[in-house]
Formats: structure tokens, sequence, C-alpha cells
């Protein structure tokens, strides 16, 4: 038996999705389980062993190839096909496909039309969450406890011990100091589709000066070329008698997943932004502290004390991404959170 999840989002949707999978493959042990996906999510193989193979396709092209893709997902014959998506769009998407089920989120008539089952959108709920109803046809009830799914991803010991030989040197004579990472910036594919959810590094660069304040802290950054710009604002906005010895910028060494997973792994605490960096640590179960601007917590973030969101109080707008818009406004005064709102989470957390 074989079974097709269609997945297009970046990292941070693919690691959401994990749950769904690991309970299909529970269910239906011998289930070979293939993912789609666009090159940039590709490496999500790189965290989990669910999948037997993960396929690429350029979805973003301006003029969908639609026979190219016809091909792909006619290559083999899949009892079930799950898409993720909950556009028209995604619901001819699947129907391109050879299967007995072909199951999605129902979108208007003309759902019934290109699945063989429409499952009902509920997106005011945990999205790792949502993503299981999907099983609804294939396994029914199976969603009868409605506690909240915290997706899991595994690193292998090779790259554990990249990220022990980074990290280690540094702390070497503070092995007793709390290890607070940074993670400031979100996907420059977002930022070109005018989706704005990063906070601006000269609040970053006040609170890593805060943070410094206590011997007991030290403050790595990490991130990669997506993150070049905030990263020079943060060290732009940083004193000089700010920059002692229990700072670290690890951003330079360009990680792949598995390393910044690895790396992400040996964290006492991570800040950052509603990006992939904080899935990936929802499934470390690593406590971590995001900054949200437009979009919304409550379904990207499990109810756990370990993961805490912080974002401007009182925006009756916020949050809008998504659900009421497709990009950010003119004036996105959700991204004006002030740092002393971060310390005052960072300051009970770790506490």
């Amino acid at each position: 038996m074989r079974a097709l999840f269609i997945n297009t989002g970046g990292i941070g949707d693919q690691i959401l999705l994990l749950p769904t999978v690991k309970i299909l493959k529970t269910r239906f042990p011998a289930c070979d389980i293939d993912l789609l996906t666009e090159p940039r999510s590709v490496c999500i193989k790189e965290l989990t062993n669910l999948y037997r193979n993960v396929k690429e396709f350029d979805f973003k092209q301006k003029n969908l190839n639609v026979l190219e893709l016809r091909g792909l997902l006619r290559k083999h014959y899949y009892k079930y096909i799950f898409c993720t998506g909950s556009s028209y769009k995604a619901n001819f998407v699947a129907s391109l496909g050879k299967a007995e089920y072909k199951i999605g989120f129902k979108k208007g008539i003309f759902s019934d039309l290109f699945l063989t089952h429409p499952v009902k959108l509920n997106s005011n709920q945990y999205t790792a969450n949502m993503f299981t109803e999907l099983l609804l046809p294939a396994i029914p009830n199976h969603n009868k406890e409605k506690n909240e799914l915290i997706p899991e991803i595994k690193i292998s010991p090779n790259d554990v011990a990249w990220a022990k030989d980074i990290i280690a040197p540094r702390i070497r004579e503070k092995y007793y100091a709390r290890k607070i990472f940074l993670h400031p910036g979100t996907s420059k594919l977002s930022i070109q589709k005018n989706i704005l959810k990063g906070w601006g590094g000269e609040h970053w660069a006040k609170v890593i000066e805060k943070l410094l304040d206590d011997d007991k802290n030290i403050v790595i950054i990490i991130g990669g070329k997506d993150d070049e710009e905030v990263i020079k604002e943060i060290h732009k906005n940083l004193p000089y008698f700010a920059k002692p010895q229990n700072l670290f910028d690890l951003s330079r060494l360009n990680m792949n997943i598995a390393q910044l997973a690895a790396t992400i792994s040996f964290s006492d605490l991570l800040l950052c932004c509603d990006s992939a960096p904080m899935h990936i640590a929802v499934a470390l179960g690593k406590k971590l502290i995001a900054f949200f601007g437009p979009t919304d917590p409550i379904k990207l973030l499990p109810r756990d004390p370990k993961f805490k969101a912080v974002y401007v109080n009182n925006l009756d707008c916020r949050p809008c991404l998504f659900d009421h818009r497709k990009e950010s406004c003119n004036k996105p005064v959700c991204l004006d959170l002030k740092p002393e709102a971060m310390l005052e989470t960072i300051s009970k957390v770790l506490t």
C-alpha cells in the first residue's frame, strides 16, 4: 500500500505535517509514504524517517506545467493522496493523481469534482491537529482525543557531534551558563511576498545587551543567508562594551537544516520569530520565546508552557495574516513590539 502527501509549504509546514504522517504509519506500518513538495522543503527528509521518497516540484512557477505534474503524480498508484492545501488549486493538484482516495480540504463546489473525500476545514486550531483531520476518511474517529499533537524530528548522531564540537569550545569555561540561542530572521521568500513577520535588529540588539548584563547568560546567534541583513543590523546597534566573551555569532557557518536542528538541541532557550527554527525547537521539546506579528500563535504553537509567544497587545487588527489577508498591510504596527515586553517574558522563563 502506498500513500502520498502533497505539501507545498516551507519547512515549518513540513514539520507541522509530521504528526499526521506518523499516525498513518502507526495505523498502517507496511504503508510506503511519499511526499511531494517544493525544492526549498526537500531537506525535511534530513529530519524524519517517515517518508520512503521525498519528491520535488516547483509549484511557484508562473506557468504551471500541468502535464509534467500529472506525469509525476501518476508515476505510481496510491491508495491515498492527501493534499494539505486549502485552495481550488490544491484540490485540482490532488485530482491529477491516480488514487482510490483523493483527500483534501473542502473549498467550494469544485472540491466534490476534484476530490473523492473532501474534508471540512477547521483552521481555528493548532495546524498540526488541523492536518490530522485529513486522515478521517482513511482512519475514522482517530482524533477522538483532542490533545494537541507536538511534532517530533530526528537528528543523526553525526550532526549532534558536529554541533557539540562547534558549541563546546565556546562554553568550556562557562559550562554552568544558560545557553540562549537567537535566530532573528525569517525567510527571504516571505519578505519577497510581502509577508512581514520579522522583528527589527535594533530591538534584538537591546535584548542581547540586557541579557549580557548577567554573567550566567551566553548568547549564541544562529542563522543563514536569509538572515544576514537583520544580523548585520544587530551588530550595528550593539554598543562596543556589549560584545564580551559570552556572545557568539555562528551565522557565518551556513548550517544546513540538520546542523541547525542539532545546534538548537543544545539550547536552554531559543529566541526567534514565527519561522522554521521555532517549529524545529517545538519538535525538539526545547524552551522557546517567539515574536509574532500578524500571524496567530494559537495556530502555530502548541499550548505548552515551554513555548511562549510574544506580540503587541490590544491590537484589534491582529492576527490578520492568511485569515483576512494574503500579505502584510502598509502600516504593520504589529511589528513594533517594545524590547521590554520580550525581556519581561525572558525573565519569567529564566526564573
